[in-house]
């Protein structure tokens, strides 16, 4: 399988991007930092580029069969429009290319705490979460309308210890009492659903 990650070189990204490797796909990963990629493999294409430039985003999913997107929020400070972007110019492009597998990272916020709330929107939400999970929403609030075979996996906090697979699942909400999760778990369970239909067009929350 011929694999775009958007966001390689961030934490689940990274992770993404070397289990991609490691089953002998064919991996591009799209980032505007060469300097921030460490990897070097056979296997693995590198197309620099900027994810608000719709021309590099399209040329670079061209021929892909499937999309990955670890793009985190940007950290200015400021609420801004940096994923919402990224998200249309990466939905264009699987459109112009034929791609409908489209796997992307979010947050726990934008799950459903219940089901007519969201749980960015609880006062008991972290206020130091609330603008990341406010960028994660705008993107997803474009993505659900496309047409899209996508998945969007939302974690609560994640600790780099290493990975069991004793994780829990939920569509649309947070499993029960789930508070935390692994890097390396949230990475495994969004690369293995590139092989699978399974919560097409659901928000995954992931747990233990």
């Amino acid at each position: 399988m011929k694999i775009i990650v958007f966001g390689g070189t961030g934490r689940v990204g990274r992770v993404v991007l070397d289990r991609a490797l490691s089953d002998n796909h064919v991996v591009t990963i799209f980032v505007g930092n060469i300097s921030k990629l460490t990897v070097r493999r056979e296997n693995l294409r590198i197309h620099a580029g900027d994810v608000f430039n719709s021309q590099a985003v399209r040329d670079a999913i061209r021929g892909q069969d499937a999309i990955i997107s670890a793009l985190g929020p940007d950290n200015s400070g400021s609420v801004n429009d940096t994923l919402a972007v990224a998200m249309k110019n990466i939905i264009n492009g699987a459109r112009e290319s034929g791609v409908t597998k489209l796997v992307a990272i979010a947050n726990a916020g934008i799950l459903q705490l219940s089901p007519r709330e969201l749980r960015l929107d609880s006062p008991n939400y972290p206020q130091y979460l609330k603008k990341t999970s406010r960028e994660y929403l705008d993107a997803f609030e474009i993505l659900k309308t496309s047409e899209l075979e996508w998945t969007v996996v939302c974690p609560p906090f994640m600790s780099f210890a290493e990975g069991n697979q004793s994780y829990r699942v939920a569509a649309d909400f947070l499993p029960e009492n789930g508070e935390r999760i692994s890097v390396q778990d949230v990475a495994e369970f969004a690369y293995n659903l590139l092989f699978t239909s399974e919560y097409s067009q659901k928000r995954v929350g992931i747990a233990y």
